[in-house]
């Protein structure tokens, strides 16, 4: 008896799985079907029904191959494919554009309707080899395939990303960008990449990987898998993994930065910085930039001083355990920027104080934004 309800429930999923698929309007849409061999970077176009719309020809990666371009292990990282054996990768960002972006089209199996709604998703990882972290990954609809014949970046409209539109920093496990798109009517091809400039994108200077031991690249590399098109006749029906996560605050408590500080005290100047962040992230925002910009500026003019830089989590952050490293990597990024830009290191120290000396006790959400923060104390 056992036997056979395990037999029907396996049929029962199989047919589940086979409904799925029916209804994806993506060809090949984990890039399992492939035809040749991959031997080199650019193979894109091994993955049936798939190319780069660019010059700048996107990675294949399968689990057919040993070295090089294999899954799990290959030279950009470690990582299990999210659905089947293989995946793509494409660069999503690359500091001053020293290396160009890659992107993966496909042509539907369907064309769009117009006022259809679909749910749309697809899974993201970053490559261990990437220096770097960025945001706006989406995908695009279009009537018509990009056919650039330049390395260069496609700059149009995202028409599906994450509704929070994160920093994709997890180098373990795949993260879901999940949404609904509305179509004008036509569409007829995918695109997934980055599609803003570079100034619009936020980044993360990321440390090396401790577990990967092959070569750096100056970029945000991500694997990209799973990807899924469905039409449904209600929003509610596409469920995103985003949707169910607690909700957080997203706010970054933000003051000015000094316009001048010729003539101040350089000790005047460090107390009175702080940059702030969002809850559970350690990325600097662009007006927390600017703050350090003032304080290199000061440092660079007093180079014999030595500064304690001090990091404070709020109490949610200090409570949760997946974030008990979270002062420290505040702590690095910052560290990291002064050491990058002419500061030795003897001259940082790090103090990381948690949630034991609030800027604001009052417990609202603004107070936790305050309370997110590193401050500096300049020592002659």
């Amino acid at each position: 008896m056992k036997k056979l309800i395990i037999s029907v429930l396996s049929l029962g999923m199989m047919l589940n799985v086979s409904a799925q698929d029916m209804d994806n309007i993506v060809e090949n849409p984990s890039f399992e079907q492939t035809e040749g061999r991959i031997k080199r970077s650019g193979a894109i176009t091994a993955a049936v029904g798939w190319m780069s719309p660019t010059k700048a020809a996107a990675d294949m990666f399968s689990g057919k191959v040993k070295e090089g371009f294999g899954t799990p292990n290959n030279n950009l990282g470690m990582e299990e494919a999210q659905d089947g054996t293989n995946y793509v990768g494409i660069r999503a960002f690359s500091y001053n554009d020293k290396e160009a972006r890659n992107y993966v089209s496909s042509k539907l199996k369907v064309t769009m309707k117009k006022d259809q709604k679909y749910c749309v998703k697809f899974y993201v990882n970053l490559a261990e080899a990437s220096k770097y972290a960025a945001n706006n990954i989406g995908i695009n609809f279009s009537k018509k395939q990009y056919n650039i014949s330049e390395a260069k970046s496609i700059m149009t409209t995202t028409s599906v990303m994450h509704k929070d539109n994160p920093i994709f920093n997890g180098q373990f496990g795949w993260d879901e960008v999940c949404g609904v798109y509305k179509a004008k009517g036509g569409e007829k091809f995918l695109t997934i990449g980055n599609f803003s400039a570079n100034g619009a994108t936020l980044n993360q200077r990321l440390k090396k990987s401790k577990t990967f031991s092959g070569a750096a690249v100056v970029s945000a590399y991500y694997f990209i898998d799973n990807i899924s098109v469905i039409a449904i006749d209600d929003e509610s029906l596409c469920e995103c993994e985003a949707d169910a996560r607690e909700p957080e605050t997203q706010f970054i408590y933000e003051i000015a930065p000094m316009s001048s500080i010729e003539g101040m005290d350089p000790a005047l100047v460090a107390s009175n910085t702080s940059i702030y962040f969002a809850s559970g992230s350690s990325e600097i925002s662009a007006n927390s930039q600017k703050h350090l910009d003032v304080m290199l500026q000061m440092w660079l003019e007093n180079k014999n001083s030595k500064i304690i830089i001090t990091s404070h989590t709020d109490e949610l952050e200090d409570e949760n355990p997946n974030l008990k490293t979270l002062g420290d990597e505040r702590l690095e990024v910052v560290k990291l920027f002064f050491m990058e830009n002419g500061i030795n290191y003897t001259k940082v120290l790090t103090e990381n104080a948690k949630n034991t000396r609030k800027a604001d006790n009052s417990g609202t959400d603004l107070a936790k934004a305050k309370n997110r923060r590193v401050t500096f104390q300049l020592i002659q």
